[in-house]
């Protein structure tokens, strides 16, 4: 098999004859007639490129590209148009597609560009044990059957608990289920229920009519009429006060309600996951959350494994984040060390993935090369203490003190920022995320030389 290309294309015809005479020269081929179609494809398979048209009802060519641009860097994407020109191909080439061709053309010219691209590219490093669903990757059995579990309840409209520690991607699993499921082309809303005053969050979930209060100066739509249509996720479910839950379950019950302050019902169509990291069974039994309520949300119940019970998926999850943050550092490609993979392993992650990227960014930060090796990941949180984000036990902080600390670390950025930019002070200050004259005012505080 020469490689795994996915043909995005309305026409049924052609789409077809790619795949039979893409197939005929060795390639592996999947098609699809639209670009939410092609994601489906696209998150569950190992594919090399996409080759898409540009124009399609709905989600179009370069809203595809985006996406697979942000999902995996990696993958090549040439566009097909009859529509072509100098702006439609510039702007292409600079949101990160490979090339494109104009119709109507000849398979033997798409194949063409195809053996240029693949003789062109180092072979994509794959391991056929590892599974993708959205932007999640994992290897270990558990979340295989999570990953297996979602894709065949994500299609439907049942209500979905997602149960979990904080940190293990609540978030990234409602987004894959909202993707693969026929409401993909309709709004995802995301709200957190946290610590939020019943008023407050009655206004937030349902709006709020003119008037309604002091300082309801005009109607507001809240956040079920925005994902009308669509899904909603409401995390940290758990910390909805009990005089909400009411309103909640007949939202559950009979897609309707009525801003507050207001009469008339409103109803909607919505998809509603919960993301919760404490037992909900519980929480009834205290009385604290109602039990017909929890019985309406717990229709499709899902745990999601803490990172510490899946040592296998830590590797996997380091190189994806890797690749998802490869532009703090310069264009050669990073890797990390089986040192500092062991190290990684041996910790007990109570921040989950989210603490696990937070460190791959610091490494990345601080590597200033092509590998991460231990010096850069070290010292990692001690379980119940801080964030690894935070990188510095405070014993070493009181070395030097706050502020020489944070001065320190701030010059040693600045340095590295210069050296991957080849002293490039214009790009040193862009990656750094600052204007060039706060650069030139911080090289001449640090006594930074002017290369």
């Amino acid at each position: 098999m020469r490689g795994r290309i996915l043909v995005v294309d309305d026409e049924p015809l052609k789409r077809i004859t790619l795949q039979i005479e893409l197939s005929e020269h060795g390639y592996e081929v999947y098609e699809a007639a639209d670009a939410l179609t092609a994601r489906r494809i696209f998150d569950s398979k190992p594919i090399d490129v996409v080759v898409t048209d540009v124009r399609m009802p709905g989600m179009n060519g370069l809203d595809l590209l985006a996406h697979i641009k942000q999902t995996r860097p990696q993958v090549e994407v040439v566009l097909m148009t009859a529509y072509a020109s100098v702006d439609t191909a510039v702007l292409a080439i600079k949101r990160g597609a490979y090339d494109y061709i104009t119709k109507p053309f000849t398979t033997q010219e798409l194949l063409t560009k195809l053996d240029r691209l693949f003789a062109a590219r180092k072979p994509i490093e794959r391991d056929d044990d590892i599974e993708t669903f959205g932007e999640l990757v994992a290897r270990s059995a558990s979340m295989k059957r999570l990953f297996a579990q979602l894709r065949a309840v994500a299609d439907t409209d049942r209500t979905i608990l997602l149960c979990g520690e904080s940190g293990t991607g609540k978030e990234l699993f409602a987004q894959a289920i909202h993707d693969h499921s026929p409401r993909a082309g309709k709004p995802l809303i995301r709200f957190s229920c946290a610590a939020l005053q019943p008023t407050v969050l009655e206004s937030e979930l349902f709006g709020h009519a003119k008037g309604a209060f002091t300082g309801a100066h005009r109607q507001k739509a809240g956040r079920f009429e925005l994902a009308n249509g669509g899904t909603i996720l409401l995390d940290e479910v758990d910390d909805i006060p009990t005089e909400v839950q009411v309103k909640l379950l007949r939202v559950v019950e009979q897609q309707e309600f009525e801003r507050v302050g207001g009469e008339t019902p409103i109803r909607v169509d919505v998809r509603l996951i919960c993301a919760t990291k404490r037992d909900l069974l519980l929480l009834v039994k205290e009385g604290r959350f109602r039990e017909d309520l929890y019985y309406r949300l717990n229709v499709i119940s899902l745990a999601i494994p803490p990172l510490r019970e899946r040592p296998e998926d830590i590797p996997v999850l380091a190189n994806h984040f890797i690749e998802k943050h490869a532009s703090l550092v310069s264009d050669q490609k990073v890797t990390i060390s089986p040192h500092a993979v062991d190290e990684l392993i041996r910790h007990n992650w109570p921040g989950n993935a989210r603490e696990l990227e937070h460190v791959i960014e610091r490494a990345l930060a601080f590597c200033g090369g092509d590998e991460i090796r231990p010096e850069h990941i070290l010292p990692l949180a001690r379980e119940g203490g801080g964030s690894a984000r935070q990188g510095l036990e405070l014993a070493e902080v009181g070395k030097l003190g706050l502020n020489e600390t944070v001065a320190d670390i701030e010059r040693r950025l600045i340095l590295m920022a210069l050296r991957q930019c080849n002293g490039n002070q214009a790009r040193a200050a862009q990656k750094l995320g600052i204007p060039r004259t706060t650069l030139r005012d911080k090289m001449a505080k640090y006594n930074i030389p002017v290369s």
